[in-house]
């Protein structure tokens, strides 16, 4: 469940970079990150000086790559750089199937703003593990039979490599079937931490919570 929990953790986590100025727009530096971490789109992120294009795909990638790690930690196994990629590939296409739009900034008295998000919860995350854990059971009953009826066994390496083909496989069947909740709203606080404008993190880890079904997926585990 821990591990879980990590799938989106990074996404806005690893690109919390400020930015300072006279003149601060809290709901466009709040819709600069968000656009930035999930549908790969950096143009108001450089426009209002929060990092460079190249910053911004690195803080991107480093986001899927960390969830690619924490997905397989998740599964128990090991990837080649090949199935690595894919994974990269299908989470790059979950974070583009977010929907969010960023509302007004209020300015509170202690100087932080408040910034309204609007979101329709993405259901992706809970009927991709449920058919996975179906599709495990079903692999473990076959092998079972197999080692029983004194058949060959796959090797170690090839049933992890069976397992891990049939996690990326739920998660794009889940992803071509994905459904979403009715709007809904949070809030992101943007407050000063060592003069620099960032996001609260209770907050960026609520938002992420929000966007995807993740408790009704940490639930099916249990």
């Amino acid at each position: 469940m821990k591990k879980l929990s990590l799938l989106l953790a990074g996404t806005l986590l690893v690109g919390l970079l400020g930015g300072c100025g006279n003149s601060f727009d809290a709901a466009a530096y709040a819709k600069a990150l968000l656009d930035n971490s999930y549908k790969n789109d950096s143009a108001q992120f450089v426009s209002m000086k929060i990092g460079t294009a190249e910053e911004a795909e690195q803080i991107y990638n480093e986001g899927l790559d960390a969830n690619v790690d924490a997905m397989v930690a998740s599964a128990g196994g090991t990837i080649s750089a090949e199935q690595a990629e894919s994974f990269r590939e299908v989470f790059a296409d979950i974070y583009g199937g977010v929907k969010y739009t960023v509302g007004e900034a209020e300015k509170q008295d202690d100087g932080s703003f408040v910034v309204t998000i609007t979101y329709e919860q993405m259901n992706v995350f809970e009927p991709a593990m449920t058919a996975y854990m179906e599709e495990v059971n079903s692999m473990v009953e076959e092998w079972t039979a197999a080692m029983t009826a004194g058949e060959a066994m796959p090797t170690d390496e090839e049933m992890n490599e069976q397992i891990i083909s049939k996690y990326k496989d739920c998660f794009v069947d889940a992803l071509a079937n994905v459904t979403y909740d009715e709007p809904a709203t949070a809030t992101l606080r943007i407050e000063l931490v060592d003069n620099v404008w960032t996001p609260n993190e209770d907050d960026v880890m609520n938002l992420e919570m929000s966007f995807f079904d993740m408790e009704d997926a940490m639930n099916s585990l249990q």
